[in-house]
Parts: C-alpha cells; sequence; structure tokens
C-alpha cells in the first residue's frame, strides 16, 4: 500500500515539470517507508517523456533503532519488514523503480561511483542524478553526510527535494549547495526545495 506520511507531494511534481530532463535519468529517494515520494517523483518523471530511466529507493527498514532529529533521542520507529512488503507489492510494479535495502550511509559507499544501467544490451555506469529527495534520518548531521553525496553526483540542472527542513539546521547545508550551485526554489511547513540550473554553476 502506497501511502504519504508527510504533506506538500505536489511541489515534487510541479518542480519535476520544470525540469530539463537529459536521455539516462537517475532519480534517488533516502527513506522509502510507505512509498508516496517515490512514486511522486516517478510518475513526474515518466510524465516527461524520459528515455532511459531508473528510480533508486534506500531504506534499511527493520525497525531500526536510531535519532531521527537533532531534539531527539535514538528510538525505534515503526518502519518494519511488515511495512516493507505492503510497501514494495505495489512500487515494484513500476518497472523503473529499483529498491537498496541499506541505510543511507551504507548506500553512499557502494554507489559512490554509479548506478549500472543496461541500455540496449549494454551495461552504463552512471553516475550523476536529476532529483534526490531526502527523508531519511533528519538529524544536521546526517543531512550534512547527504549532502556530500549529492554534491558529487548531481546533473548540471537538477533539484535537491528536503523532507521536515524545520527540523534540522539548514545554514551549513544551505552555504554546501549555494558552493555548487544550488539555489532555494519552493520552501512549504514540511518540504525544501533546492535547484540547480546549467547557468548557476
Amino acid at each position: 500500500m502506497i501511502a504519504g506520511d508527510s504533506l506538500e507531494y505536489e511541489f515534487i511534481t510541479e518542480e519535476i515539470q520544470k525540469l530539463k530532463l537529459n536521455d539516462i535519468v537517475l532519480t534517488c529517494e533516502i527513506g522509502l517507508r510507505r512509498g508516496l515520494g517515490s512514486k511522486t517523483i516517478m510518475d513526474a518523471v515518466i510524465s516527461k517523456g524520459a528515455v532511459y530511466y531508473r528510480h533508486i529507493a534506500v531504506d534499511p527498514y527493520g525497525s531500526l533503532n536510531y535519532q531521527h532529529c537533532d531534539d531527539s533521542s535514538p528510538t525505534v520507529k515503526d518502519y518494519t519488514d511488515y511495512m516493507k512488503v505492503e510497501t514494495l507489492v505495489d512500487l515494484h510494479k513500476y518497472t523503473q523503480f529499483a529498491f537498496f535495502e541499506f541505510p543511507d550511509t551504507y548506500f553512499f559507499k557502494v554507489m559512490k561511483d554509479g548506478y549500472p544501467l543496461t541500455i540496449n544490451g549494454q551495461t552504463y555506469i552512471h553516475d550523476k542524478y536529476s532529483v534526490i529527495h531526502l527523508d531519511g534520518p533528519h538529524t544536521t548531521l546526517a543531512v550534512n553526510q547527504q549532502i556530500q553525496f549529492c554534491m558529487r553526483n548531481m546533473e548540471d540542472e537538477s533539484l535537491i527535494i528536503m523532507d521536515d527542513h524545520q527540523t534540522f539546521n539548514m545554514t551549513s547545508i544551505d552555504w554546501s549547495l549555494q558552493k555548487i550551485g544550488f539555489k532555494e526554489v519552493r520552501r512549504g511547513d514540511r518540504k525544501l526545495i533546492y535547484k540547480r540550473h546549467d547557468e548557476n554553476i
């Protein structure tokens, strides 16, 4: 069952509609949970007619004990393996969907050189993302680590979407993003979206 535990998913759709996409498109969501973020991203990209497209979702599930945000102690969330099965049943209907049952830090190590895509019978390593949705751990430290991965792996024109942005300190994050040409384009109560244009690089 695909559902959302946040707000402003329409922001994602609207900003992707404005995005210039290449023939090869890679998108990612850190923190899949109930899947609505990934579904929203995939639907928006598919509607633009991407020629070769893969969406990667990353979530360890397994009732992991972790610190969710700066002002909370580590706790076990309800991100169970049963929730994983319920979510993946529907998302696996998308041929563009790929799931990794990893913590975000492990994913960054494994995928630092790119993701293998098969195009016309040949395998290519593609290491640039058009959209990344950060909806995993919401501590300032964790989001900064996620941004470090983004800094090396984004298309010239691309989006970085952060959920629950009011739960972490944006000062260093905003500085890092501006350093590589990203500017804030959309802010809501939950979603914060940065975009990089070709001319911003």
